[in-house]
C-alpha cells in the first residue's frame, strides 16, 4: 500500500544523443520535489514506438541516503508510460539516471539515457522532527495565546473611534487602495518572482496563492505598535477578507493557467467566516465596554501594548514550531522570495498612500501594513483542501516561509521605530 501517492507527470525534455529524438519526458524544469519519509511516485512518459519489441526503463539514484527506487511498472499494461515508486528519507538533493531500453527476442539495446533529472526531498512529518519537549512547549504556548488573543482583541475594540469608522464609509480610498495592491499587484509580483527563479509549478503556485490572501489579525497588531490607524486596520482586515471570497478564485484561475496547472481550488468559506467572527466578536465586546463602562475600557487600553508585543513573540515561536517540518531544508532562493514579498507590499502600500494620494501618516502606515502582511495561514488552509497531500506539503512551504519572513521584518521595523521614538524624546 502506497502512502500519500503523488503522480508528478511533467514536461522536461531529456536531451538525446546526436540527432536521435528525445523519447522521455520527466519533471518540471528538470526537477522533482518529494516529501520526506514517505513513499511517493512520479511518471516517466515515453514516446518511443514499439514495433514487435518491448521497452522498459531503469532508474538509478546517485545518493541512496536521500531516496531509493522501490519499483518501476507500466502505468497500464499496453502503455509506454512508466510509474516510478520511490521511498524518501531525510531532506536532501540527489540526481536520477534514467535509461530507456528496447528488447526484441534475446537482443536488447540502450535507446536513451539521461542524468539530467534533479530530485529535492523536502521536510515531511512534524511528529518525526519535533522533540517531545518542543511539542509540550508548543501546546503550552497555545494555551497561553488563546485567552491573550481574545483579551487583546477586546482591548482593540476599546480603541475604535466611531467617528473614524463613519468617515471611512464616506471616503473609502484606503480600503480601495489596499484591495488593488493586495489582489492585483501582489499576486503579479509573486508570479514574477517565481518565474525569475524558475520555481517548480507547485512551489510557484504556493507563493502566488499566499500573495493573493488578505491581511490577517496581525495587521492591526502592527498598526498599534507603529502608531497606525487601528480603526482603519480592523476595517480593512474585515473588508479585504470578504473581498477575497471573489478575488482569490479569480487570481487562482488566472495564475494556475499561466503556470500550466489545472487543479480546482476549494475556498474554505467556513474558515474565512470563522476568521471574520473571531475578529468581530471580541472587538464588538470592546466597543460595548467603551460605551457602557468607560472606566474598564481605560484599563484595557493600558495593557494593549504589552499584550500585543507578547502575541508577536508567541506568533513567531508557534510559527517556527508548527512549521518546522515544512521548513527543513528550505533553499536560499525560497527564503529570498519570501523576504521580498512582504517588502514589496509594504513599500508599495506606503508609497501609493503617502506619496501619491497624500494620505495622513497613520493611514499610510496602515495601508502599507495591510498590503504587506498576508494571512498566510488562510493560504495554507486553501492548499491543504485543494491538492493531494504530498503535493500540498510541497506547496505549504511557501505560506510558512512568507509568514515567518513577514513577522521577522515587521518585528525589526517595530524595534527600529520605537528606538527612533525614544531617541527623539531624549533629544
Amino acid at each position: 500500500m502506497l502512502s500519500r501517492l503523488v503522480l508528478l507527470s511533467v514536461l522536461v525534455v531529456i536531451p538525446g544523443q546526436g540527432r536521435q529524438p528525445s523519447f522521455l519526458s520527466i519533471s518540471d524544469h528538470e526537477e522533482i520535489l518529494l516529501p520526506s519519509e514517505t513513499q511517493s511516485a512520479f511518471t516517466v512518459k515515453s514516446r518511443y514506438v514499439e514495433n514487435e519489441s518491448r521497452s522498459y526503463i531503469l532508474v538509478s539514484v546517485q545518493d541512496q541516503g536521500v531516496l531509493q527506487v522501490v519499483n518501476v511498472t507500466r502505468s497500464t499494461p499496453n502503455a509506454t508510460h512508466f510509474l516510478v515508486v520511490v521511498q524518501t528519507y531525510g531532506p536532501g538533493d540527489t540526481a536520477l539516471r534514467v535509461q530507456l531500453w528496447d528488447v526484441r527476442g534475446e537482443r536488447r539495446w540502450l535507446v536513451e539515457e539521461s542524468e539530467a533529472v534533479h530530485v529535492t526531498v523536502v521536510g515531511g512529518r512534524a511528529s518525526r522532527h519535533l522533540s517531545q519537549r518542543a511539542r509540550d512547549l508548543t501546546a503550552l504556548a497555545l494555551v497561553i495565546a488563546l485567552p491573550v488573543v481574545l483579551l487583546n482583541k477586546c482591548a482593540f475594540g476599546c480603541k475604535i473611534e466611531p467617528e473614524t469608522l463613519r468617515g471611512l464609509w464616506r471616503k473609502p480610498l484606503p480600503v480601495v487602495l489596499g484591495a488593488a495592491i493586495q489582489f492585483i499587484l501582489m499576486p503579479f509580483w509573486g508570479f514574477l518572482l517565481t518565474r525569475v527563479w524558475q520555481l517548480p509549478q507547485a512551489l510557484a503556485f504556493g507563493f502566488i496563492l499566499t500573495c493573493t490572501c488578505p491581511g490577517g489579525g496581525g495587521g492591526y497588531l502592527y498598526a498599534l505598535l507603529l502608531d497606525g490607524d487601528i480603526t482603519l486596520a480592523i476595517s480593512m482586515t474585515c473588508s479585504l477578507t470578504v473581498l477575497s471570497l471573489f478575488a482569490m478564485p479569480i487570481n487562482s484561475y488566472v495564475y494556475s493557467r499561466a503556470l500550466g496547472l489545472s487543479a480546482s481550488l476549494h475556498i474554505p468559506l467556513v474558515k474565512m467566516m470563522a476568521t471574520l467572527l473571531s475578529i468581530a466578536t471580541p472587538i464588538s465586546v470592546g466597543v460595548i465596554i467603551k460605551q457602557r463602562a468607560p472606566q474598564y475600557a481605560q484599563y484595557l487600553e493600558r495593557i494593549i501594548r504589552p499584550l500585543t508585543s507578547l502575541l508577536v513573540v508567541l506568533g513567531i515561536y508557534l510559527g517556527v514550531q508548527m512549521g518546522s517540518h515544512f521548513l527543513t531544508g528550505v533553499r536560499l532562493d525560497l527564503l529570498l522570495i519570501a523576504l521580498l514579498i512582504p517588502v514589496f507590499g509594504l513599500l508599495l502600500g506606503y508609497c501609493f498612500s503617502s506619496r501619491i494620494f497624500k494620505l495622513p501618516g497613520p493611514v499610510s502606515k496602515t495601508v502599507a501594513i495591510e498590503s504587506g502582511v498576508q494571512n498566510a495561514f488562510l493560504a495554507l488552509a486553501v492548499i491543504q483542501l485543494s491538492f493531494p497531500p504530498a503535493e500540498a506539503d510541497m506547496m505549504s512551504v511557501a505560506p510558512f516561509v512568507v509568514a515567518l519572513s513577514a513577522a521577522g521584518e515587521m518585528l525589526l521595523i517595530v524595534l527600529v521605530y520605537n528606538a527612533r521614538k525614544k531617541s527623539v524624546r531624549l533629544d
